[in-house]
């Protein structure tokens, strides 16, 4: 004897049995109880939560010679009758049936009393599949069929329904199965089947289902197909080509500390395994998900569909990070989902992705600035002190009398190399010649080189107004060994630049020499700080300053 899959095995056969689905029972045994049933029916909701089910049972309910509360008795002979072939309950697949001719020959049928049930009842399944044309055949019967008959649409897809079908049809939605549904009947399953799966395994099963009883019990007859009579939770994960939990907890840490080599690595193992990319993906994102719903909601396994040791490590992992960072990654890892359809080289776009999480500085996405203000938190980098050097002596009052004594700092003067070596037009040999000390030490402007600077600014401004506006974010540092350095700040290194221009330089130089024949002009910027060094690593090169 052929294999009977367990979906088929284990269909409902009373309402009772139908799980998850409550409002809609319940408003069927009612009809039944009181012997009212309408004229045609809408089932629609996602695939495996019992549409179909419904409807035969129903189909058997409303023909059954003593239903029992509105349930069928499976004993009469119409019930009987029903799970043989039958010309009262009849069955059409919308998918392969859905021209016009097929609906016509359909209400041709109708129109004929049932062979011996008390109603003919149309199940048509898929029917969001039908034609336009073929709709409009059905509308006139669907709105006034005969009192013999009944008609039950299923679909997956209710918006594609001409909302003249619709209305003429008493709709039910059938819901999603939750977790602790498909695990309480996948449990009963096994124990009438008597074989062993660890709970692990079963969780596993009902959360890959996505509520769909029918991909449940599916799963559930190939992991017993692989393993046999006893399946552990491993067998399933390698049944799913699913990254197990453990390895989930480590790779979320690599990818929200920076560690790209990490994730690179365990890419690479994935596709070793021959897993798919997209089952990779998926179950990282649910896992950031899970890190997400834990930063924000605290305790919710309710929420997630797990153990409380399982909420209780998504706690402890999601404490470290911060939700700008989470929320970033997962985005990323949302955009891979979209792109991996239809990307001929899915390793290459996972593997960019996890980089780019990993360094969120290369990123100017605003998401990617928050999880760099969020790893700037996490690293605790205060900012930059500025502490001006102390050039006043204020001695202790003595009777009611201040003596200050008012010692100024020696300014340390900067040394320049000698270098009989012309200067370029480009301003760079001079700027050469300028020893590494001198450009350490950094020497305060003094009052001679900042007089002779405003001169040639006030004059510039005359002359050229352009380049004026970039010459004036300079400050004269040093006026020493007929050189004038004029230093920039970090960040306006473009200004710096534009002047080092050689028709600019040769403009600004010939202004100097009017004002002080032999003195030459050197253009810097200023060096960083160990702490401006710092945020630029972590913000990258392009920093501003200001």
């Amino acid at each position: 004897m052929a294999h009977l899959a367990l979906y088929r095995r284990y269909r409902p056969q009373f309402f009772s049995e139908v799980i998850g689905q409550d409002h809609i029972t319940t408003i069927l045994l009612h009809q039944i109880q009181q012997k009212q049933p309408s004229h045609a029916y809408l089932f629609c909701g996602p695939r495996g939560t019992g549409k179909t089910s419904a409807a035969k049972i129903f189909s058997r309910a409303v023909n059954c010679l003593s239903p029992r509360d509105g349930e069928p008795c499976q004993t009469c002979d119409n019930c009987r009758a029903s799970f043989r072939d039958n010309g009262d309950i009849i069955e059409i697949d919308a998918a392969s049936n859905n021209g016009v001719d097929n609906v016509r020959d359909l209400i041709d049928q109708a129109q004929f009393l049932p062979l011996a049930q008390k109603y003919r009842v149309f199940i048509i399944d898929e029917v969001h599949m039908l034609s336009a044309s073929a709709f409009n055949a059905l509308l006139k019967t669907l709105e006034e069929p005969p009192a013999h008959v009944v008609f039950i649409l299923a679909t997956t897809e209710p918006h594609k329904l001409p909302a003249t079908i619709i209305s003429r049809c008493q709709r039910f939605d059938f819901r999603r199965l939750s977790v602790a549904h498909i695990i309480a009947c996948l449990d009963g399953v096994q124990k009438q089947l008597g074989v062993s799966v660890e709970p692990e395994g079963l969780q596993l099963i009902a959360r890959a289902a996505d509520g769909g009883m029918r991909d449940a019990l599916s799963l559930l007859d190939q992991c017993l197909s692989f393993c046999g009579e006893k399946v552990t939770a491993h067998d399933v994960y390698e049944v799913l080509g699913s990254v197990e939990q453990d390895s989930l907890f480590e790779l979320a840490d690599a990818l929200l500390s920076g560690g790209a080599r990490a994730c690179v690595e365990c890419v690479g193992e994935v596709v070793n395994k021959g897993r798919d990319l997209t089952v990779f993906v998926n179950d990282l994102s649910g896992h950031l998900r899970a890190l997400m719903l834990a930063k924000s909601c605290g305790d919710c396994p309710e929420l997630l569909d797990c153990t409380p040791d399982r909420m209780a490590r998504y706690q402890k992992q999601a404490e470290k990070f911060d939700a700008a960072l989470i929320l970033y990654a997962m985005e990323r890892l949302v955009n891979v989902q979209a792109q991996l359809r239809y990307f001929p080289a899915p390793r290459t776009l996972v593997e960019t992705a996890l980089v780019r999480i990993c360094r969120p500085q290369d990123d100017k996405a605003l998401e990617a600035l928050e999880a760099r203000l969020a790893a700037l938190e996490a690293r605790k980098i205060e900012p930059p002190k500025f502490e001006p050097t102390p050039s006043i002596k204020v001695e202790a009052p003595q009777k009611e009398t201040v003596e200050a004594d008012i010692v100024p700092d020696p300014a340390p003067e900067p040394v320049f190399e000698e270098d009989d070596e012309e200067f370029e037009e480009d301003g760079e040999s001079l700027e050469q010649n300028v020893t590494a000390e001198g450009t350490k030490r950094r020497p305060s402007a003094d009052g001679d080189s900042r007089t002779l600077w405003n001169e040639v600014l006030s004059d510039l401004q005359k002359i050229n107004p352009m380049l004026h506006y970039s010459a004036k974010n300079g400050t004269a540092r040093a006026l020493s060994d007929n050189v004038l350095i004029i230093e920039f700040p970090m960040g306006k290194e473009p200004a710096c630049n534009i002047l080092k221009a050689a028709k600019n330089y040769k403009t600004v130089q010939d202004i100097l020499s009017q004002h002080r024949p032999g003195l030459e002009l050197l253009y810097r910027v200023e060096p960083p700080s160990d702490e401006l060094s710092e945020l630029q690593d972590l913000f990258g090169s392009k920093l501003i300053i200001d």
